[in-house]
């Protein structure tokens, strides 16, 4: 018996076998199929379609013959491969390489073999599709050429399982990559928002403490710092979560009027420095509370005032919104914010929502900013239907705006109207930073509201086994317990009380696991005390 050489290449054969990821997988129809149909053609008794490994001929799919595997030594599918072409034995009997092979001596008793080897994508034979009789025997021509055709096929179905499997791993390193870029941008959310809330938080204790009037220009100046980097903060990390799909819309109650009275208190301190007006128009028949997304609203509308006072010298920025539909159900309005600043060129106009281009290099240099507002301001708009809107006149200002439809709520009973009761209860309070307990209880404190506050989540639920409180508001990163445990803790020994949880980080995989865990609301840091107070507001 003659054992098959070893080819010259047999590591780059071995490897690229490998490649194919088929060896030791569970039988498949297609290659049972192609094994029958090689039986067929071929009118032969049995048929294989094998792969030569280091030290045997896996068995892939057979017909006529139950085998899984047949040691390399004796394999004549070995020669197959070793010689790199079609192979046709028509008598072992009378062959010096296989009359006393244990093959043809005893079963499978192989007398008559026509093999072709299975070419890989790199042209190296990797095993082979043969077919056996039990007698000496030829194959025609045009039976040799239906097994090379069918040599053929089986490379076809082993080039798709490859390209699958290379499809599958790139799928699974593209989520894992997702995975880590949105841990990332949570871990970035929390580790800037963070200090963040405490810059803007302490700021605005300062200004509720009425200063002296020595201090009261310096520390306005602080304030409308710490929004601008609040909200240059949030248009970087929410533009990554745009280009991420990871950024979720919300639909909370909200009043249109408030929102724009906000961010027109908000940077009345920037145009007053420029000596600029500052002025509102909200049409009468806008219904108080609507329902949508009131913090990307908030945000959009602030780029763009933002936005038109950088870009204004003289005259005045108007905010206008306008009823443009309206029935018991849903109002469309439209709104629109216009300056009479320096205007945009009409070749300009395609560059405005660039996000990595401002409309000229001196724009930066001028006034400022990443030129990243407008783009997010869009894009926000887009994943709430709506579309932002431009028209401008170099020298004669610009007006942005854009329109949404949304639902429309029920008036707020009157007597919320101006603040809330808090006459029903106290609220409590958790997060072990003390710093941010502090400002949540000068917040609460100053719409007349009482609070009890704890930096132990162990020590705020002993306190809810004894003491009944109106609603909770809990930080999600603590040490001892996280907010999702003390909230389901909390749902057990005050089953009903509101839950409101507070974090810097406002991923969808976090706002997923706050809803899942029954909280209420969600309330990002920093917050503003208006942010507080419309989500108190709706559990009054």
């Amino acid at each position: 018996m003659l054992i098959a050489p070893i080819p010259a290449n047999e590591a780059e054969r071995l490897e690229s076998l490998q490649h194919y990821f088929l060896l030791d997988t569970a039988p498949e129809a297609e290659y049972d199929r192609v094994s029958h149909i090689a039986s067929q053609l071929c009118q032969t008794p049995i048929a294989m379609v094998s792969l030569l490994d280091r030290d045997r001929q896996w068995v892939k799919s057979y017909y006529g013959l139950a085998v899984d595997s047949i040691p390399r030594e004796i394999s004549l599918c070995a020669h197959t491969v070793a010689g790199g072409k079609f192979l046709v034995v028509e008598d072992t009997h009378q062959d010096d390489r296989f009359w006393d092979n244990p093959a043809v001596t005893g079963p499978p008793n192989i007398i008559f073999y026509a093999g072709v080897p299975l070419l890989s994508s790199e042209g190296l034979p990797i095993g082979s599709i043969c077919v056996i009789d039990h007698y000496p025997r030829q194959l025609a021509s045009s039976q040799q050429m239906a097994l090379q055709a069918l040599a053929s096929q089986v490379m076809l179905l082993m080039e798709l399982r490859r390209t699958n499997y290379q499809l599958s791993q790139a799928r699974s390193e593209a989520e894992e990559l997702a995975r880590q870029k949105s841990q990332l941008l949570a871990t970035l959310s929390h580790e800037i928002r963070t200090p963040l809330h405490a810059l803007e938080g302490y700021t605005q204790l300062m200004v509720d403490e009425q200063p002296r009037p020595d201090q009261q220009k310096s520390i306005q100046r602080l304030q409308t710092t710490s929004r601008t980097l609040v909200n240059l903060v949030n248009n970087i990390l929410d533009y990554s979560k745009l280009q991420a799909g990871k950024l979720a819309l919300e639909a909370i109650p909200f009043s249109v009027h408030e929102l724009v009275q906000q961010a027109v208190d908000i940077q009345a301190w920037r145009a007053q420095q420029k000596d600029l007006r500052l002025v509102t128009q909200i049409d009468a028949q806008l219904p108080t509370r609507l329902q949508g997304d009131a913090t990307r609203v908030f945000q959009v509308l602030l780029n763009l005032i933002s936005n038109a006072l950088k870009f204004t010298q003289v005259g005045e920025v108007r905010i206008a919104v306008d009823v443009l539909a309206k029935n018991a159900q849903e109002v469309t309005f439209r709104i629109a914010v216009i300056d009479t600043g320096i205007g945009i060129p009409q070749a300009s106009l395609s560059l405005l929502f660039n996000e990595y281009a401002q409309v000229s290099a001196s724009t930066t240099r001028l006034y400022g900013g990443t030129g990243l507002g407008l783009a997010i301001s869009r894009q926000l708009l887009e994943l709430m239907g709506s579309k932002l809107e431009v028209q401008s006149q170099e020298g004669q200002g610009s007006e942005f705006s854009f329109s949404l439809s949304l639902p429309v709520l029920d008036e707020v009973p009157r007597e919320m109207e101006g603040g809330i009761s808090w006459a029903t209860g106290v609220i409590l309070a958790v997060d072990d930073n003390p710093l941010n307990t502090k400002l949540l209880e000068h917040f609460i404190n100053r719409q007349k509201g009482v609070v009890a506050t704890f930096n132990s989540p162990l020590e705020a639920l002993q306190s809810a086994s004894h003491t009944p409180y109106r609603a909770m508001l809990l930080d999600l990163h603590m040490p001892e317990m996280n907010g999702y445990e003390l909230a389901r803790q909390l749902q057990t020994v005050q089953p009903g009380v509101p839950l409101i949880a507070l974090s810097a980080d406002d991923s969808v995989e976090t706002l997923d696991r706050v809803k899942e865990t029954g909280f209420h609301s969600f309330l990002r840091k920093p917050f503003l005390p208006h942010d507080l107070l419309r989500i108190l507001t709706e559990l009054a």
